[in-house]
């Protein structure tokens, strides 16, 4: 979504379109599909993204991204999860829905668990590879934090037909 994010990939001296291709976009939208093209991506990283777009879309994205996919293509997927840090530590009049809440800034967090992850894969039509609940802990010794942390992390794979 970030014109600047997508600038600063596209002024790497590294940067190769040929190879990988940096751009603003919708992905709730078939702009994805229009943009790069049916069955024409190997991989797709999405780290953090999902969280960030309502619930009632995340169906559709997941649609979206199977359709970009080559077949054995794969999307790698990591994501808060339900009971994070960053979820317990919303204060009052943050939650938007069920486990769907807005920061400060205006910015959205949607935290999943394994199995919903588990459904929206399958039901846009990927083969689960994996699917874990992985736990981690931040440790800031100047500012005295300590916090469990707890993320998804999916790995879909678009069937061969």
């Amino acid at each position: 979504f970030s014109p600047r994010g997508v600038k600063f990939v596209q002024e790497n001296p590294a940067y190769d379109e040929t190879k990988i291709k940096a751009f603003e976009c919708d992905i709730t939208t078939e702009t994805l599909i229009q943009e790069l093209g049916p069955g024409s991506i190997d991989i797709v990283s999405m780290v953090f993204v999902l969280s960030a777009i309502h619930p009632d879309k995340h169906k559709q994205v997941m649609q979206n991204l199977l359709s970009v996919l080559k077949p054995g293509g794969i999307l790698l997927f990591r994501d808060y999860a339900l009971y994070d840090m960053t979820m317990i530590r919303f204060g009052p009049g943050s939650k938007i829905s069920d486990k769907f809440y807005t920061r400060q800034d205006g910015t959205r967090s949607y935290f999943f668990t394994c199995d919903e992850l588990e459904s929206l894969g399958s039901s846009a039509g990927f083969e689960i590879a994996s699917n874990q609940l992985v736990e981690r802990r931040t440790i800031n010794k100047k500012e005295g934090v300590d916090a469990g942390r707890l993320f998804v992390q999916t790995k879909l794979i678009k069937p061969h037909l």
